[in-house]
């Protein structure tokens, strides 16, 4: 299990639906919408568009 500073919270966005949502950036760096496996769409696909320390990001990852 990751460490909870291991763990950041981060705005993704759904690559197929284009959905928003809060979510968390593990160490292997999955990305995963916080309360959900992944989008209301059925995509697990998410590009970061921001972090909660307020700096962007354009990493794309996929939750498999």
């Amino acid at each position: 299990m990751a460490n909870r500073d291991d763990v950041t919270r981060e705005l993704a966005e759904c690559v197929d639906c284009g959905s928003v949502y809060a979510a968390r950036q593990w160490p292997s760096g999955e990305i995963q919408p916080i309360g959900s496996d992944g989008c209301d769409c059925g995509s697990t696909d998410f590009l970061l568009i921001g972090s909660s320390d307020g700096e962007s990001s354009t990493t794309e990852t996929r939750s498999e």
